[in-house]
């Protein structure tokens, strides 16, 4: 079974890069640090506060 290759480095700040969805239904890589434009509109996050804001049930 091959193993999955490392994920390709941010050329601005070195660092990994992330899988994001697209809004057209589609992912690519894009640095967390350099390409989104606040902590609050990460995918993880949207997703987390919606959960914890939701009602239970």
């Amino acid at each position: 079974m091959p193993k999955n290759s490392p994920p390709p480095m941010c050329p601005k700040c070195s660092m990994p890069m992330r899988f994001v969805r697209l809004k057209t239904g589609g992912r690519k890589f894009s640095c967390v640090d350099c390409d989104v434009t606040g902590l609050l509109k990460l995918p993880e996050v949207t997703q987390l506060l919606t959960g914890e804001l939701s009602h239970p049930g």
